[in-house]
Parts: structure tokens; C-alpha cells; sequence
């Protein structure tokens, strides 16, 4: 059997080299499609733990994803870019996030603009290879949006729907998941900016290693929309649905293995010539610039992998070489989803209701008034210094004589670069390479900002004023098999040199960045609590989300501080068991004034 899987891996890893090397629209074996190809054995599914299924416009929408592979429910690390959607009763996307995968973990958050309809929606998460298949994979869940600022367009009564909106309200019955883990909190009733500790305790052989997140939030004392738990969705079995990709039923949707996966197309001016292995550039400017070079196939078809963090909303995507401006270049969109047919289950609002959203809205606007000073914060990855950052030395100009012109400054501050006039008449810089086993027909890697410059006599002259710093690198440089004889990298003050350098031959992409991934404000009172903190107002209702938890000892211990909002809270916990097993764990709390 091991052997067979091994066959089985390796045809799976041919066929997609295959679609990376010919392009998207290649036609696809029906076994694929319906899910019983070499592609089965990877066949993933999406689990989402979100914190509310009925929120109000101004509040936050928090949501972890499993990646599970379909059949064990263990971590998939198949796909490395997973994507979210909210949708509403209208088919209009509220949000669409792409989230980056860890070991099939990912996280997000989003703000429900006060524009929001009020209505049912449904929070939907895939990857890019799931759309080979049928979308019974995909996640579904409701979410119920109460917007206070808007007048209803129709009534919404409570008959309509009768008791089945309760579902998601209920306790998970524990003693369903076979008592692998409870939780524990120290007592039942708490003060108001009290602290709060609950114990995560395993009945037998320690907590199992997995992946899980907490919620910690105020209980609704009205009907909500059904949410489901990790042991209900491990229990559903998988149904069709009526979602479909827009695009042919005939095409492939590569799978993101290493990152985001960005693709395009190069179409010839002149007949004479050739697609084929013409080589193309795509930069991301900023501090932490992101540089990826490619090679077309014989149709032009371009792929590129981002597996790293960056800053830009933007790229330029050029192709590289004398022959640049005989093409043109087209980017391709992500494929699109059809939610023409999705069912959605209608949300309750009745005028036994006012009180409650007004004062649950009254909460949302003090907390966001003071939101600054609760701020969350971003998670830098820790990526191995590319080689295309790698420099020898770095001339900082505020620390030499200013020149006019980079020329000058070439000439008169940097060491081993100058201005050479090739066969052409065209000037270009050079570096002097410390082991100069390439002529001088070979190049230096020249940056501005991140983004790669061919026609160097656009920045020759350039205003040195503008330039911060300059960085320079004399060893080889190879960026995707091709070699550079050095580096010349240029940072301006402003970072702003994209703004003004925009060649016909260079393609500016719009970048769907993935959503940033978060440590989350948690509030702490006691000693060191400053006098601002003390006479803030804390009207959350959200205390704690974690969306991040890999256990592995008999006990787990966690702390959290209640608001000054009375009322029921619960305590969730969702996640699986490195073997695939879910678990579903909840615990009550009251807060008094």
C-alpha cells in the first residue's frame, strides 16, 4: 500500500508540473473533476470557527481556518493560500479574503462597514484546487447581520423560522466527544474588570497534540443563526450544492503549493517573434521589496509563486530583454464563483428585539470611539534573506557630500560602480565584480525602490536628492537561473519612484493581498493598569479570540479580563486532533455589575 501511494504522489506531482509548464486551460480527466483521479488522495475540505454568527454593523467578524485533508481531517499542507468569502442574500460579496496557510492554519478579521444591509449571509471558504471538483467541500456557514442605522425594506418575524434559528445557541454536549478535553473555570459569576482563568484539561493520556482557537464572548439573549462546530461539520456528510466555478468546465485551477500563485499571458506584436522561454519580471516596491523572474511557455503563458509578506498594493510585471516592447502582457483574474444559487436562512427580527440592538449598538459605538487605544497587532514572518537583498555595502548620502545626479554620485561616492557606454551608444552602470569571472557583457541587478530597471539611462540622472541610500553587492547574482554581475539597489526618501517611472512596456497589477495575520488586543487591569486604562470605557463583548492555539500538555492554563458588560458569556473552543479528530468544548460564565 505504501508503494501505491508513493506511485500515486508522484503521478499527482507530474500532472500538476505538467499544468504549471502548459497553463490553465488545459483540459481536465473527469475523474478529477468528480473527485476519484490521482488528485483524491488530496482532496481537501475547510473547516471556518467563526465568533458570531449575528453581528451588527461596527462589529468585528473573527474567523480561523482548518485546511483538512477530506478524508482524515488532518492538516492539509497541500495548499499554501486558502479564500473567504461573505455573501449576501443578493449575491453581492461583501468581503473577499485571501489568507495565507500554515501547516493548513489561517486567520481573519473583518470590520462590518455601518452600510451593510441587514440580512443573512453566509461565510464561504476554498482553495483554488478545490474548484476541480464539486463545491461540497467548500465551507458554508450563516451569519446574521443586524444593521441599527438603517430602516428594515421588508419584516422579518419570528414565525417564519420558528425555533430552528436556536440550534447554534446550545451547548455542545461534551460527553459526544468522547471526554478528550474539557474546560474548567474557577467559578461561575464574575465582577465587571475582573480577571478570568479557565483550565483546558484532557481526562486521559494529556491534551492531544492539534490545532485549535478559542472564543470568549457575550451570549445572545436572542435567536441566532445556526453556527456550526467542528464535531457537527466532521459529522456532515458532504452533499451537492448548487455553487460553480465561473470558468469552463473544461479548465484546471492549479493548486497554490507554495504561495499565491499570480498569472499571465504574453501575446506577440510582430509574428516573428517567439513566446517560448522569453523571460518576465514581476516587482513588489517597498522596504521589503519582492523581486520573482519567469519563463513563458510556447503559448506565453507566465506563472509566479509569492511566499512571502509584502507591503505594496501593487506590481510591475515586465518582460525582459531588447525585444520588451513587441508584447503585450495580460494578467488573468482569479477564477470567480457563482453564488446565483445559494439557500440562505432567513434571520429573525422581531420589535421584542429594539432594546437589545440599541443597546448592544450603543456598546459598538463607545468601543470604537476608543479603538485606538486597544490596538491589535501585525505578525512579521520571518522569511531567509533572498539574494536579491544580500548586499556588500550600503552608502548611506546623508552621511556623504551631496551630488547633484546618481551619475555624479556614482563617479565620486560609490566604490567598484561606474557609467559604461555600450556597443549601442546607450550608458548603463556597472559593478566590478570581486571575482570577475563573467566580461563585462554581463549586468548588474539594478533596483529602484524593488522594482527592476532595464533602460538604466532613465535613472542615470536622476536627482540624488531623492535617493536615501544606495546598496551594493559585488558578488554574482542568480534570481530564477539568471545571472547578474552584481547588485545595485537604489531606496529613495519617499518610496515613492513607482509613481513617476511607468514605461510602455511595464504592466502596473492590481494586487489581491493576502489578509495580515494578528496578535489580538487583550485588556489587562491590575497594578500596572495606567489611569487612561482605568477611566476607559470597556463595553467589549468580544474578550478574548485565539485563534492560534497548538497544545500538547495535560493542562492548559489562560487568563482574560471581563468588561464592564454584564450578561451570560461562553467560552468556545474548536479544532482538531493531530489524527483528524474534532473537538467541540464549551464552558459558561456570568459577568454582574
Amino acid at each position: 500500500m505504501a508503494e501505491k501511494r508513493k506511485i500515486r504522489i508522484f503521478c499527482l506531482m507530474g500532472m500538476i508540473l505538467l499544468m504549471h509548464s502548459h497553463g490553465i486551460g488545459q483540459s481536465v480527466s473527469p475523474n478529477i473533476k468528480n473527485g476519484s483521479g490521482p488528485g483524491h488522495d488530496f482532496q481537501e475540505q475547510l473547516y471556518l470557527h467563526y465568533n458570531k454568527s449575528l453581528l451588527l454593523a461596527g462589529e468585528y467578524l473573527y474567523y480561523k481556518v482548518y485546511a483538512l485533508n477530506a478524508k482524515q481531517h488532518t492538516p492539509s499542507t497541500f495548499s499554501k493560500i486558502t479564500y473567504v468569502d461573505l455573501v449576501g442574500e443578493n449575491n453581492n460579496v461583501v468581503f473577499r479574503h485571501k489568507v495565507r496557510l500554515d501547516q493548513g492554519s489561517g486567520q481573519g478579521d473583518f470590520f462590518i462597514p455601518v452600510d451593510t444591509p441587514t440580512g443573512s449571509y453566509k461565510i464561504i471558504g476554498y482553495t483554488q484546487w478545490m474548484n476541480n471538483g464539486t463545491p461540497d467541500y467548500f465551507f458554508q456557514g450563516d451569519v446574521g447581520i443586524i444593521n441599527p442605522f438603517q430602516a428594515l425594506k421588508k419584516p422579518m418575524e419570528l414565525d417564519s423560522i420558528g425555533n430552528q434559528a436556536l440550534e447554534g445557541t446550545r451547548p455542545v454536549d461534551e460527553s459526544d466527544l468522547g471526554g478528550l478535553m474539557s474546560i474548567s473555570v474557577g467559578k461561575k459569576s464574575y465582577g465587571t474588570r475582573s480577571p478570568v482563568s479557565f483550565q483546558l484539561s484532557a481526562s486521559k493520556n494529556g491534551i492531544p497534540k492539534g490545532d485549535y482557537s478559542i472564543s470568549v464572548h457575550l451570549m445572545d439573549t436572542v435567536a441566532t443563526l445556526a453556527m456550526p462546530s467542528a464535531k457537527q461539520f466532521a459529522k456532515k456528510r458532504v452533499q451537492s450544492t448548487t455553487m460553480a466555478s465561473n470558468n469552463a468546465p473544461e479548465s484546471i485551477h492549479l493548486p497554490e503549493l507554495r504561495g499565491e500563485l499570480i498569472w499571465g499571458q504574453l501575446r506577440s506584436k510582430s509574428p516573428d517573434v517567439q513566446l517560448k522561454d522569453q523571460i518576465v519580471a514581476l516587482s513588489i516596491p517597498g522596504e521589503k521589496f519582492v523581486l520573482k523572474l519567469t519563463r513563458a511557455n510556447a503559448e506565453g503563458r507566465f506563472y509566479f509563486n509569492l511566499n512571502h509578506q509584502y507591503q505594496s498594493t501593487h506590481a510591475l510585471v515586465q518582460v525582459l530583454g531588447e525585444q520588451r516592447n513587441n508584447f503585450e502582457i495580460t494578467m488573468k483574474d482569479r477564477p470567480s464563483l457563482d453564488y446565483g444559487e445559494l439557500t440562505f436562512n432567513p434571520l429573525m427580527i422581531t420589535p421584542a428585539m429594539e432594546q437589545w440592538i440599541v443597546e448592544r449598538s450603543i456598546y459598538n459605538q463607545v468601543e470604537n470611539a476608543f479603538v485606538e487605544l486597544k490596538p491589535d497587532t501585525i505578525q512579521t514572518a520571518n522569511y531567509a534573506q533572498p539574494v536579491y537583498r544580500t548586499y556588500t555595502t550600503t552608502y548611506d548620502l546623508d552621511d556623504y557630500t551631496r551630488f547633484s545626479t546618481l551619475r555624479e554620485t556614482a563617479s565620486e561616492v560609490l566604490e567598484h560602480v561606474w557609467v559604461h557606454k555600450n556597443g549601442e551608444g546607450k550608458e548603463e552602470l556597472k559593478v566590478r565584480a570581486v571575482e570577475d569571472k563573467f566580461g563585462v557583457e554581463y549586468s548588474p541587478l539594478v533596483l529602484v525602490d524593488g522594482i527592476l530597471i532595464q533602460q538604466n539611462d532613465d535613472i542615470i540622472d536622476m536627482d540624488a536628492k531623492q535617493i536615501k541610500s544606495i546598496n551594493i553587492s559585488r558578488n554574482e547574482c542568480v534570481v530564477n537561473s539568471i545571472i547578474y554581475r552584481g547588485i545595485i539597489a537604489i531606496e529613495t526618501i519617499q518610496q515613492n519612484f513607482q509613481e513617476g517611472y511607468q514605461p510602455e512596456f511595464i504592466y502596473l497589477l492590481e494586487l489581491f493581498s493576502p489578509t495580515p495575520k494578528k496578535n489580538y488586543y487583550q485588556q489587562r487591569y491590575g497594578g500596572n493598569t495606567s489611569t487612561q486604562e482605568q477611566q476607559t470605557p470597556d463595553f467589549r463583548q468580544q474578550l478574548l479570540w485565539l485563534p492560534e492555539l497548538h497544545l500538547g500538555a495535560d493542562s492548559t492554563t489562560f487568563t482574560f479580563f471581563t468588561s464592564d458588560v454584564p450578561g451570560s458569556y461562553e467560552i468556545r473552543l474548536e479544532g482538531f486532533t493531530a489524527e483528524g479528530i474534532p473537538i467541540s468544548v464549551n464552558e459558561t460564565f456570568e459577568v454582574k455589575e
